[in-house]
């Protein structure tokens, strides 16, 4: 069993996602982030980090458990543990590195820094405000250009690289840039992972 510690954002779903396409059996710790849940001490002693979302894995040889912090690393792990969405090709799993890694370490603090100025900033600062807009266009730009070349992200394959972006795609992107009518690559492509059965699932945890 996994225990997925998690919350209703688009990077918990990144996590229930993968559980979900994996079939892997889980339950779900919900927190409450406005309460300060996530820094309970029970849930630093799996991540001093004290964000979401985590898992615990108590599905191991000799009944040890173990913690994974973080989307990418989550992803990753799932994918070796269960060698789904993970490709044999290492010219393609290169692939798969490099557009976990954008996912992780460019579109998703692109789009943190936008939420934080445009959102809950207390202040609205018109160049903070332009700056975000700007490098969250240039990172949907960036998928859409992407995404006519190949139909998913690291190629001709769903992989865990296109589970991490898609929280992305219809979450964050909702909010800016508001639709997807002027990336059609990138609205085919959100179109065709939507429909999927297990991300409809993992879009809707927890309830």
């Amino acid at each position: 069993m996994i225990d997925l510690h998690t919350t209703a954002t688009a990077n918990g779903y990144k996590a229930s996602i993968m559980l979900e396409e994996t079939g892997l059996p889980y339950r779900v710790i919900d927190y409450d982030l406005i309460k300060g849940e996530n820094f309970k001490p029970e849930y630093v002693a799996i991540t001093p980090v004290a964000r979401m979302p985590a898992i615990v894995d108590h599905d191991l040889p000799g009944g040890t458990a173990v913690s994974v912090y973080g989307t990418a690393a989550i992803l990753f792990y799932l994918a070796e543990k269960t060698g789904r969405f993970w490709p044999a090709d290492p010219r393609v799993r290169a692939k798969v590195y490099e557009w976990v890694g954008v996912i992780a370490s460019d579109v998703g603090p692109a789009y943190s820094g936008q939420f934080a100025f445009n959102v809950i900033a207390p202040e609205k600062l018109p160049w903070a405000i332009q700056f975000y807009d700007k490098l969250c266009a240039r990172m949907v730009q960036t998928l859409e250009v992407q995404l006519g070349q190949t139909p998913y992200l690291a190629g001709n394959d769903y992989t865990i690289a296109d589970i991490i972006a898609y929280p992305v795609a219809a979450v964050s992107m909702q909010r800016y840039p508001g639709n997807l009518d002027g990336h059609p690559n990138l609205a085919r492509w959100a179109g065709e992972i939507g429909a999927r059965p297990a991300v409809q699932r993992g879009m809707k945890v927890p309830r």
